[in-house]
């Protein structure tokens, strides 16, 4: 990469900024993320890099297993779900929590804090509030002292990204030990499922209060772990149940009600498996208990299910990204469920226009139960975790560099950049931008994650219509608030060779 493409590169990515210098926690890691990359491309450039390439430490430098990961709204990482040894004979996320800044490299940028709430937030649930971009956490498991009883609570947490505060909030109705958090589109979070609190799904309004779906009865009907829940483009809640394959709509209003919707083939159903909203209304499911993978459709008025190609290999424990270009990264994953057996480390990518799979380079260690991935705002994918049960135990991580990212010399390609654009955005409206280059081939948004149990409960994609006139983007966002839920997204431009500029953070104001 030349020194001139370098410095193009590091200039300022977004109107926050315009004007006034790089300057700003924002900025800096954004700009220090494109250093990394940079610094990282002697390592990862192979060949022509049409599969991508990996960047990763030979050390264990990440201070506990990443059992769970939120991206910011400030572009940094965080991380909880065990304590500083990786808790490899003691399950617990009673004591720490940990703030990561990309912007100094993967084994420095660690702000580990003491988790001061007295709340076990192991196998917890987590979402970014719209409104204010807390990280709002749910459940979790119960510590008697001396160890986790796998037995749920009822707290609520909020960690607050701009003091880096974690602090207890109001209780739930019911104890959430493995619940699912869904953003509505009206800012309220619609929480269902986890140990001892499966009966009856509830909603946390905005502010702050609970409300319990009485009429809407989950027990016996679907698994309490880790609820597959979308938005759906009507405004229900779509999900399913990942044993059986059962699906159904909530309508989450007043004390609510459910509809079930028949159910899709069982060779796709398993826990272990994945699931990513990778276009409006259209679900990527990948089984944990076979190569399949369907797509599942909830346009129309009732789900349909459809088979894609399969995967490389089973994949159990394996985790679903969508990444900026709406392509779906696999990542993690063993033939038999969190052993060192048929270990697939690949990277294997999804495209939704062919239905192909692309078989990728391997990270360096395996990802199974507990593994994690993230995209960051480079477009990169942060990768982390595993362990806690054994037989690894990861305390470590490693970024995997899609092949967008690369020229056809197999070096990472010149970005286009975002001159200005706005800080938030509303649905049913035309906002202008501002690019670097001439030519813009796409405008994407991509919901920023929250991912943990091989689910990210907060992901979705969307490709925004737009004109373009002297390097200035006029985009039109979506249409209603099913569509493009509230909450912070990452928004990306693509030049005409298809290689993405740094996202920039929006937040969707709530409709």
């Amino acid at each position: 990469m030349s020194a001139q493409t370098l410095t193009r590169l590091r200039d300022c990515p977004s109107a926050t900024h315009a004007g006034k210098g790089c300057r700003g926690k924002a900025a800096r890691t954004i700009v220090a993320l494109l250093a990394l990359l940079c610094a990282g491309s002697a390592a990862a450039a192979t060949a022509k890099n049409i599969v991508g390439a990996w960047l990763s430490p030979s050390a264990d430098d990440w201070p506990l297993v990443a059992i769970h990961m939120v991206l910011t709204p400030d572009g940094r990482v965080l991380t909880y779900g065990s304590n500083n040894a990786g808790a490899a004979t003691q399950q617990t996320g009673f004591f720490i929590y940990d703030v990561w800044d990309p912007s100094e490299g993967l084994s420095g940028g660690h702000m580990t804090l003491n988790n001061m709430t007295l709340t076990d937030l192991f196998c917890s649930a987590q979402v970014l509030l719209p409104e204010s971009g807390d990280v709002f956490l749910a459940g979790g498991d119960h510590w008697n002292g001396t160890a986790v009883t796998n037995v749920g609570n009822n707290n609520t947490n909020l960690f607050r990204y701009t003091d880096n505060t974690l602090t207890r909030a109001n209780n739930m109705n019911a104890p959430r030990w493995y619940a699912t958090t869904t953003v509505l589109s009206n800012g309220e979070i619609y929480i269902q499922g986890g140990v001892d609190g499966n009966d009856y799904p509830e909603v946390r309004a905005t502010n702050g209060s609970f409300r319990k779906l009485t009429n809407v009865r989950t027990q016996g009907l679907i698994d309490y772990w880790y609820p597959r829940n979308f938005l759906a483009p009507d405004g229900r809640i779509f999900g399913f149940d990942s044993t059986s394959g059962l699906m159904y709509y909530v309508n989450t209003a007043g004390t609510g009600s459910i509809k079930t919707v028949g159910t899709f083939p069982t060779k796709y159903s398993k826990h272990m498996g994945s699931a990513a909203m990778f276009r409006p209304g259209k679900i990527l499911q990948l089984s944990g208990k076979s190569t399949g993978a369907a797509i599942i459709d909830i346009n129309g008025a009732t789900p349909q299910v459809t088979a894609t190609k399969p995967m490389s290999s089973i994949r159990k424990w394996v985790t679903a990204t969508v990444l900026a270009d709406g392509r779906v990264l696999a990542t993690g994953g063993s033939r038999l469920s969190n052993q060192l057996v048929d270990v697939n480390n690949k990277a294997e990518l999804w495209d939704p226009v062919t239905g192909n799979w692309t078989v990728g380079p391997s990270g360096s260690r395996p990802r199974l139960y507990h593994s994690t991935a993230l995209m960051l705002p480079d477009a990169s994918v942060l990768v982390a975790g595993g362990g806690t049960p054994g037989p690894v135990t990861n305390l470590h991580a490693e970024i995997y560099y899609p092949p967008y990212l690369y020229d056809t010399s197999g070096n990472f390609a010149a970005r286009p950049r975002i001159t200005f654009a706005p800080d938030t955005l509303n649905v049913h409206e035309t906002f202008s931008m501002g690019i670097d280059v001439s030519n813009v081939s796409r405008v994407t948004l991509v919901k920023t994650g929250a991912v943990s149990h091989s689910f990210n409960m907060d992901q979705r994609f969307l490709q925004l219509p737009f004109t373009e006139s002297s390097k200035t983007l006029f985009v039109q966002t979506p249409q209603n608030a099913n569509i493009a839920p509230p909450g912070y997204y990452l928004l990306f431009v693509f030049n005409s060779q298809g290689v993405p500029s740094i996202g920039k953070i929006v937040r969707m104001n709530i409709d």
